[in-house]
C-alpha cells in the first residue's frame, strides 16, 4: 500500500521522453508500456492512476482521442493543462450511459443469483462470475462520483433476469 498521504500516481510524458530519450508521435505506441506500467502501479497501491497530459492543448479531437485511449486502459482520470479541457476529461472519464446500464444489470442480475445460493451466471449470453461482478461495482462507484445515479435511472427498467 501507497503511504495515507498519497492519493494518485501520474503518467508524466514529456518528463519521461525527456529522460529516455524518446521522441513522441502521433500513435503514442512509444508511451504505451510505460502508461501501462504506471495505470497497473496505481491500481495495485489503490491509488487513482492519472494519464499524462495532452499537449496539443487547443486539439480537442487529439484529447478526446487520448482521454478515451487512457479510459480504456484503466487510468481514472487525466491531466488537463487548459481549462478547456476539463470538461471533455470529465465527459470521457465518467462512464458511458451504455456502460454504467451494463454494471448495473450485472449487479442485479448478481444480487438475484446470491440470494439463490448461485455463484456464477448468465446474462446475455455471457458469463458473469466475481471478477465481472468486481468490475461493475466499480464502474457504478465512478458513476455515483461523475454524479449519476444507475438505480434511479435504471431501477423502472424490466431486465427480464
Amino acid at each position: 500500500m501507497a503511504d495515507k498521504r498519497v492519493d494518485a500516481l501520474l503518467f508524466a510524458a514529456e518528463d519521461y521522453c525527456a529522460d529516455t530519450g524518446i521522441t513522441r508521435t502521433q500513435s503514442r505506441r512509444e508511451l504505451y508500456y510505460a502508461r501501462s506500467v504506471v495505470c497497473t502501479t496505481a491500481h495495485a497501491l489503490k491509488l487513482q492512476a492519472i494519464d499524462m497530459v495532452t499537449m496539443d492543448f487547443r486539439n480537442m479531437d487529439v484529447l478526446r482521442e487520448e482521454s478515451i485511449e487512457g479510459a480504456e486502459m484503466g487510468f481514472t482520470g487525466k491531466q488537463a493543462i487548459h481549462p478547456a479541457q476539463i470538461s471533455v476529461v470529465q465527459e470521457l472519464f465518467s462512464p458511458s450511459d451504455e456502460i454504467t446500464l451494463r454494471a448495473w444489470r450485472i449487479v442485479q442480475g448478481y444480487k438475484k443469483h446470491y440470494k439463490l445460493g448461485k455463484g456464477a451466471f448468465d446474462l446475455d449470453g455471457k458469463a458473469i462470475d466475481m471478477p465481472v461482478v468486481k468490475w461493475a461495482y466499480r464502474v457504478l462507484c465512478r458513476a455515483e462520483l461523475a454524479g449519476i445515479d444507475a438505480d434511479a435511472k435504471f431501477g423502472s427498467l424490466n431486465q427480464g433476469q
